[in-house]
Protein backbone atom coordinates (compact mmCIF):
# COMPACT_ATOMS: atom_id res chain seq x y z
CA UNK A 1 0.00 0.00 0.00
CA UNK A 2 2.13 2.84 -1.64
CA UNK A 3 0.80 6.73 -1.26
CA UNK A 4 -0.48 8.15 -4.55
CA UNK A 5 1.41 11.37 -5.60
CA UNK A 6 -1.75 13.16 -5.03
CA UNK A 7 -1.54 12.06 -1.18
CA UNK A 8 1.98 13.06 -0.98
CA UNK A 9 1.20 16.41 -2.51
CA UNK A 10 -1.53 17.24 -0.01
CA UNK A 11 0.56 16.49 2.78
CA UNK A 12 3.54 18.43 1.29
CA UNK A 13 1.23 21.61 0.56
CA UNK A 14 -0.18 20.81 4.49
CA UNK A 15 3.48 21.51 5.43
CA UNK A 16 3.85 24.11 3.62
CA UNK A 17 0.95 26.11 5.16
CA UNK A 18 1.76 25.17 8.62
CA UNK A 19 5.50 26.17 8.22
CA UNK A 20 4.77 29.34 6.91
CA UNK A 21 1.85 30.18 9.44
CA UNK A 22 4.54 29.26 12.26
CA UNK A 23 7.44 31.66 10.50
CA UNK A 24 5.12 34.47 10.42
CA UNK A 25 3.86 34.34 14.16
CA UNK A 26 7.55 33.32 15.32
CA UNK A 27 8.49 36.82 14.72
CA UNK A 28 6.36 38.13 16.66
CA UNK A 29 6.99 36.07 19.75
CA UNK A 30 9.77 37.13 21.43
CA UNK A 31 8.04 40.86 21.70
CA UNK A 32 5.08 38.99 23.47
CA UNK A 33 6.90 37.28 26.05
CA UNK A 34 9.10 40.51 26.68
CA UNK A 35 6.27 42.90 27.21
CA UNK A 36 5.51 41.64 30.78
CA UNK A 37 9.09 41.88 31.65
CA UNK A 38 8.49 45.68 29.87
CA UNK A 39 5.75 46.26 31.97
CA UNK A 40 7.71 45.19 35.21
CA UNK A 41 10.05 47.48 35.12
CA UNK A 42 7.93 50.44 34.28
CA UNK A 43 6.04 49.36 37.71
CA UNK A 44 9.31 49.28 39.67
CA UNK A 45 10.46 52.61 38.53
CA UNK A 46 7.20 53.35 39.67
CA UNK A 47 7.79 52.47 42.80
CA UNK A 48 11.49 54.01 42.62
CA UNK A 49 9.59 57.42 41.90
CA UNK A 50 7.09 57.11 44.43
CA UNK A 51 9.66 56.69 47.43
CA UNK A 52 11.68 59.26 46.14
CA UNK A 53 9.04 61.69 45.99
CA UNK A 54 7.73 60.22 49.17
CA UNK A 55 11.26 60.39 50.99
CA UNK A 56 12.57 63.87 49.29
CA UNK A 57 8.82 65.87 49.11
CA UNK A 58 9.46 66.35 45.50
CA UNK A 59 9.54 64.55 42.24
CA UNK A 60 12.98 64.44 40.91
CA UNK A 61 13.66 67.27 39.66
CA UNK A 62 16.19 67.49 36.74
CA UNK A 63 18.97 70.73 36.36
CA UNK A 64 18.35 72.04 33.47
CA UNK A 65 22.27 71.12 32.04
CA UNK A 66 21.07 67.93 31.54
CA UNK A 67 18.81 68.85 29.03
CA UNK A 68 19.46 69.71 25.68
CA UNK A 69 21.71 67.55 23.03
CA UNK A 70 23.54 65.09 25.34
CA UNK A 71 21.28 62.16 25.89
CA UNK A 72 24.23 60.61 28.04
CA UNK A 73 23.95 63.19 30.81
CA UNK A 74 20.25 63.00 30.59
CA UNK A 75 19.74 58.92 30.58
CA UNK A 76 22.43 59.43 33.27
CA UNK A 77 20.83 61.76 35.63
CA UNK A 78 17.70 59.65 35.63
CA UNK A 79 20.07 56.45 36.17
CA UNK A 80 21.52 57.94 39.48
CA UNK A 81 18.73 59.72 40.56
CA UNK A 82 16.81 56.54 41.38
CA UNK A 83 19.23 54.01 41.85
CA UNK A 84 19.45 54.48 46.04
CA UNK A 85 15.53 53.36 45.62
CA UNK A 86 15.81 50.02 43.78
CA UNK A 87 15.54 51.22 39.81
CA UNK A 88 19.19 49.93 38.47
CA UNK A 89 20.36 50.48 34.62
CA UNK A 90 18.41 47.29 33.75
CA UNK A 91 14.95 48.47 35.28
CA UNK A 92 15.44 51.41 32.51
CA UNK A 93 15.57 48.86 30.16
CA UNK A 94 12.94 47.21 28.08
CA UNK A 95 13.80 44.14 26.93
CA UNK A 96 12.52 44.64 23.42
CA UNK A 97 13.98 47.97 22.70
CA UNK A 98 17.51 46.04 24.22
CA UNK A 99 17.29 43.35 21.54
CA UNK A 100 15.90 45.28 18.73
CA UNK A 101 17.70 48.50 19.48
CA UNK A 102 20.44 48.97 21.70
CA UNK A 103 22.51 45.78 21.15
CA UNK A 104 22.68 46.79 17.50
CA UNK A 105 23.49 50.49 17.79
CA UNK A 106 26.66 53.07 18.13
CA UNK A 107 27.82 52.88 22.23
CA UNK A 108 24.54 50.75 23.18
CA UNK A 109 22.34 53.99 22.85
CA UNK A 110 19.39 54.59 24.15
CA UNK A 111 20.14 53.70 27.72
CA UNK A 112 16.82 54.89 29.24
CA UNK A 113 13.80 53.60 27.65
CA UNK A 114 10.86 54.87 29.79
CA UNK A 115 10.52 58.65 29.30
CA UNK A 116 9.51 60.04 32.64
CA UNK A 117 6.97 62.88 32.95
CA UNK A 118 8.66 66.62 34.16
CA UNK A 119 6.44 67.81 37.24
CA UNK A 120 7.58 70.69 40.03
CA UNK A 121 8.82 70.49 42.54
CA UNK A 122 5.05 70.69 44.54
CA UNK A 123 4.97 67.69 46.48
CA UNK A 124 0.97 66.52 45.30
CA UNK A 125 1.44 68.00 41.64
CA UNK A 126 2.71 64.26 40.55
CA UNK A 127 -0.75 62.57 42.64
CA UNK A 128 -2.84 65.20 41.52
CA UNK A 129 -4.61 64.36 38.24
CA UNK A 130 -4.70 60.26 38.34
CA UNK A 131 -4.79 59.98 34.35
CA UNK A 132 -1.30 61.76 33.96
CA UNK A 133 1.37 59.48 33.35
CA UNK A 134 4.52 58.67 35.25
CA UNK A 135 6.92 57.39 32.22
CA UNK A 136 5.88 56.56 28.61
CA UNK A 137 8.15 53.79 26.92
CA UNK A 138 9.68 55.54 23.71
CA UNK A 139 8.06 53.43 20.90
CA UNK A 140 5.37 50.80 19.99
CA UNK A 141 7.63 47.99 20.84
CA UNK A 142 4.82 45.76 22.26
CA UNK A 143 2.59 46.13 19.48
CA UNK A 144 -0.37 48.28 21.03
CA UNK A 145 1.02 51.33 20.85
CA UNK A 146 3.76 52.42 23.66
CA UNK A 147 2.91 51.44 27.17
CA UNK A 148 2.56 54.50 29.70
CA UNK A 149 2.40 54.13 33.65
CA UNK A 150 -0.06 56.06 35.59
CA UNK A 151 0.36 57.40 39.48
CA UNK A 152 -1.16 54.08 40.71
CA UNK A 153 1.17 51.37 39.03
CA UNK A 154 -1.36 50.95 36.14
CA UNK A 155 0.25 50.16 32.71
CA UNK A 156 -2.08 50.92 29.58
CA UNK A 157 -0.81 50.79 25.67
CA UNK A 158 -1.30 53.74 23.91
CA UNK A 159 -3.87 52.49 21.47
CA UNK A 160 -6.16 51.86 24.64
CA UNK A 161 -6.35 55.27 26.09
CA UNK A 162 -5.99 56.94 22.65
CA UNK A 163 -7.43 54.64 20.56
CA UNK A 164 -5.60 52.80 17.40
CA UNK A 165 -4.07 54.61 14.64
Amino acid sequence: MGLSLLEVLAVVVILGILATLFFIGADRLPARSEAPRCMANMRSLQVSLASYTQDKGHWPQMPVDKFGNNEDAYEDWWIAELKPYGATEATWMCPTIKRLVTNKSEKGRPKVHYTPTMFDKHPSTPYRWSTQPWLIEIGNMHGQGALICYPDGSIKPMDEVVGPN
